[in-house]
């Protein structure tokens, strides 16, 4: 994987030059200290994984992240955890804290590789990248947004998300989105709908999502090119913030109840 380094501290940057170098599987391709530097060498020339330092004079690391492709991975670099949510919701592939060790670089490729082979089967396919953090959106790998029929499409879509890869009885989810019919079949035709509606709106944006019916109920099933910062802190080993505070961060700006 072509690698580049980013990094304002000279002998911080020397010693992990030669630990990327000392990596069969990363092709280092440079060493910047001047985040601007970078970005001109950028401009013309395609990388696959950068290790960036995050607290830099010139441009914070975080700030440098945003106008890379989403096709290259980033791995950020810093002193203090505090950043750890930061880059955990710009879909950082990992952060190490510092002092970086050979072991840690180590430990790091089978998931830059995983990551990597996943991009590289599916560069020609449309994908999605799924917000529930902070607040909720859907996108498509062209970055526009997906537009909900209606609003009850979206819940559901978020509640299947919340549940993930896990069957939903039908009848808890009409009591879940619809408790104010006290008609229950009304509800469940209601439902009907709503999965109608979502498998609809899923296909015509060409998404790698599906909609499983099973049994009495519904799950959605996400591919491997779709990204999901909730699923991706279910999976974290490392959680960039407790479980206690996952509540008051799902879905922000919205009024579900059901988390």
């Amino acid at each position: 994987m072509r690698t580049i380094l980013i990094e304002d501290e000279h002998h911080i940057l020397r010693m992990m030059e030669r630990l990327i170098q000392a990596e069969p599987n990363l092709k280092w391709m440079g060493s910047f200290h001047d985040p601007f530097q970078a970005l001109e060498f950028l401009a013309n020339q395609e990388v696959d994984l950068v290790f960036l330092d995050i607290e830099m004079p010139q441009m914070n690391g975080l700030d440098f992240a945003k106008r890379l492709p989403e096709t290259t991975q980033v791995v950020f670099t810093t002193a203090h955890s505090q950043y750890a949510v930061d880059a955990f919701n710009l879909q950082a592939t990992h952060y190490l804290l510092k002092p970086i060790t050979e072991q840690m670089i180590h430990d790091l490729i089978p998931r830059v590789e995983k990551r990597y082979k996943e991009t590289m089967s599916t560069e020609h396919h449309r994908t999605c990248t799924i917000q529930c953090l902070d607040h909720f959106s859907v996108k498509t790998q062209d970055g526009d947004l997906v537009k909900w029929p209606t609003q009850k499409t979206e819940e559901l879509f978020a509640y299947l998300i919340f549940h993930r890869d896990k069957v939903v009885n039908k009848w808890l989810i009409a009591e879940t989105l619809y408790p104010e019919i006290d008609e229950p079949q009304r509800a469940l035709h209601n439902v009907y709908n709503l999965v109608y509606r979502l498998k609809k709106t899923l296909a015509e944006y060409d998404l790698s999502i599906s909609v499983q019916t099973i049994n009495n109920g519904y799950s959605l099933h996400l591919d491997d090119v779709c990204l999901c910062d909730y699923h991706d802190w279910l999976d974290a080993k490392e959680k960039p913030f407790p479980q206690t505070d996952l509540s008051t961060r799902l879905f922000v700006d919205k009024d579900y109840t059901w988390h």
